[in-house]
Formats: structure tokens, C-alpha cells, sequence
């Protein structure tokens, strides 16, 4: 698992080397992607997404919005609080079917996409992960109410949203209108 998660993180580093360059964006790519692959290594681990890394990573990546902020000022905090409450909102509804890790990641992606990115972050998060349970129901790896980690999927879905989401709406907006 570990040099898997090594490669990994090698080629997102290099891919938000060759999409950010020497910009300011590539310290909070490089601290987002850690994260990231942080959270998606524990929650394939042990089914759980600790308070202590999202603690943790929060000053690194407040530093890292100061350097290159988003939009606005308050895009961050408004990122924030909409990943927080629309995750909120789903776990409600389903009745715990997103964990709280879950919700609190949904926070800081928030918190460093903004709002639109959110959106895009939280569509291919959930892509993946229905393509990825689907697959694994099918193949017999996985029973059908067997629970399965939702942090590699909201990891790939975030990741692909930062640093292509512009170009992939911009794609679908160009084939939509025609």
C-alpha cells in the first residue's frame, strides 16, 4: 500500500507542477494533495477519517489560501461552510449514510476549491465512487450493503475538480450549447 501510495503521490505532485508551475497555487496543490492522499490511505485503513489530520493540515492550508486566495476573500469560508452543510444535509437525509469524516473533508475541499469547485469536487466524487462500488458489487469484491470507504472517491473527485474542473466545464458548457 505504501509505495502505491508514494507513486501516487509523486505523479499528483508532478501533475500540479505541470498545471500550476512556479504560480503561488502550487503550495496549496502540494499541501491539499498531501491531505488528500493522508485521508484517503486512513480511510482505507481503518474505515475513518481522524480529527487530528484535518486539525493538523487547517493552519498549512490557511497559510497556504494567504498566499494565493481565492476569488474573494470570503470564497474560502464560503467553500467551507457549504461543503460543511450540504454534506450535513446528505448525512441527514440518508441517516448516516456519509460518515462525519466525510462531512468535515467536504469543509476544508470547500475551504480550498470555493463553492463552484465544490460542486464540481462533490459530482465526479460521487461518479467515481458509484463507478467504483458498482464495479466491486459486480466483481463479487464487495457485498451490497458491505460499507466502502467514500474518501478515495471524494479524494479522486477533488483532486480531478482543482486541477482540471475549468477545463472539463468548460468542455461540457462548449459541447451543451453546441
Amino acid at each position: 500500500m505504501y509505495p502505491a501510495a508514494e507513486l501516487v503521490t509523486a505523479c499528483l505532485f508532478a501533475a500540479a507542477g505541470i498545471r500550476f508551475g512556479s504560480s503561488p497555487e502550487l503550495l496549496p496543490a502540494v499541501v491539499f494533495i498531501s491531505l488528500l492522499i493522508i485521508v484517503v490511505v486512513t480511510d482505507i485503513h481503518f474505515m475513518l477519517i481522524p480529527n487530528r489530520i484535518l486539525i493538523l493540515f487547517l493552519p498549512f492550508l490557511a497559510a497556504a489560501r494567504l498566499i494565493s486566495p481565492l476569488d474573494s476573500w470570503y470564497a474560502s469560508l464560503l467553500g467551507a461552510a457549504a461543503g460543511f452543510l450540504f454534506l450535513s444535509l446528505i448525512a441527514a437525509i440518508t441517516h448516516g449514510g456519509i460518515g462525519g469524516g466525510d462531512i468535515k473533508l467536504f469543509a476544508v475541499i470547500g475551504f480550498m476549491l470555493g463553492v463552484k469547485m465544490l460542486a464540481a469536487a462533490f459530482f465526479f466524487s460521487v461518479l467515481i465512487g458509484a463507478l467504483y462500488g458498482a464495479a466491486a458489487v459486480l466483481t463479487g469484491r464487495l457485498a451490497k450493503r458491505q460499507p466502502l470507504p467514500f474518501a478515495p472517491a471524494i479524494a479522486a473527485g477533488s483532486i480531478l475538480a482543482y486541477l482540471y474542473g475549468d477545463s472539463i466545464i468548460s468542455f461540457y458548457m462548449k459541447m451543451a450549447l453546441g
